[in-house]
C-alpha cells in the first residue's frame, strides 16, 4: 500500500472528529441559575413530560414569564417537529439527570402515568402550577419540565435541528431556580468540503435529531445546581 492511501483513513478519521466537535461547540446552551442556588438541597425530582410550543419573543418574555403564561399560550402547534420529538427529549433528559442523580430521579414510567392522569385545564392552568400539582403526587421537592418548539432530523444539506428549553422548579414554592436553553442547528464544517466524498466517508456523517439533542442536554446540565450527597 502506498502512503497516499495509508493517508486516507487517517484523514477521514480525522474529518469525523472535526464535524463532531464542531457540532458540539459553539454556541454552548444558555442556562441560568437563580442567585443563591448554585447548590440546592434535592432529595427527589421527577421529570415531567416535554410539551410542545412556539418560542416566544423577548418581548413576550418580559411581558409574562413563560411558565406563567396559560398551558394553552406556552403550548402551541408547531411544524418543525418529528413524531415522538416530546417523548424522545424527555427521555433523552431523564438518562442525562439519572446519570448526574442516580436514584434521586423518579422512575419515567411513574412520571408519565402520573401525568397522563392528572386534570389539566388548558385555558386556566400554567406550566408552573401543574409541575407543583405534578411535583406533589410524585412525592418530588423538584420537577424539570421543558418545551420544544423545533425538532427535525438532517435533510438534504442541512443538519439536524432542535430548540427547547428546561426549567428547574422547586415544588414548595413554585421558585424557577434553573434554565437550560438550547437552539442549534448542525452545519458542515467548511463549505469547500460540500462535494468531496471524504464529508460522507464512514464517520463523517450527520447527527440525527435525537443525537444532537443529547449533546445539548449534557453541555446544559455542566451548569446544573450542586445538590450534596
Amino acid at each position: 500500500m502506498n502512503r497516499s492511501h495509508r493517508l486516507i483513513p487517517i484523514c477521514t478519521a480525522l474529518l469525523a472528529a472535526l464535524i463532531v466537535l464542531t457540532a458540539c461547540h459553539a454556541p454552548q446552551p444558555q442556562t441560568q441559575t437563580l442567585t443563591g442556588y448554585q447548590t440546592i438541597e434535592l432529595q427527589r425530582v421527577a421529570v415531567m413530560p416535554f410539551m410542545a410550543g412556539l418560542e416566544k419573543s423577548g418581548a413576550d418574555i418580559r411581558e409574562t414569564h413563560p411558565l406563567d403564561c396559560t398551558v394553552a399560550r406556552f403550548c402551541g402547534d408547531v411544524n418543525e417537529l418529528n413524531l415522538g420529538a416530546e417523548a424522545t427529549l424527555t427521555r433523552v433528559m431523564q438518562a442525562a439527570l439519572k446519570r448526574r442523580l442516580d436514584y434521586r430521579v423518579a422512575p419515567q414510567p411513574v412520571a408519565a402515568r402520573i401525568f397522563d392522569t392528572m386534570p389539566l385545564d388548558r385555558e386556566q392552568d400554567t406550566p408552573r402550577q401543574i409541575a407543583r400539582r405534578f411535583g406533589r403526587l410524585m412525592g418530588a421537592d423538584h420537577v424539570v419540565l421543558g418545551k420544544v418548539w423545533r425538532y427535525r432530523d438532517h435533510r438534504d444539506d442541512q443538519g439536524a435541528s432542535v430548540g427547547f428549553v428546561v426549567y428547574l422548579v422547586e415544588v414548595a414554592n413554585g421558585r424557577r431556580v434553573w434554565r437550560g436553553r438550547f437552539d442549534r442547528t448542525q452545519n458542515q464544517l467548511l463549505d469547500d468540503l460540500r462535494e468531496s466524498p471524504a464529508f460522507f466517508a464512514s464517520g463523517a456523517r450527520w447527527l440525527s435529531a435525537e443525537e444532537f439533542s443529547r449533546i445539548g442536554i449534557d453541555q446544559m446540565l455542566a451548569s446544573f445546581p450542586r445538590v450534596p450527597e
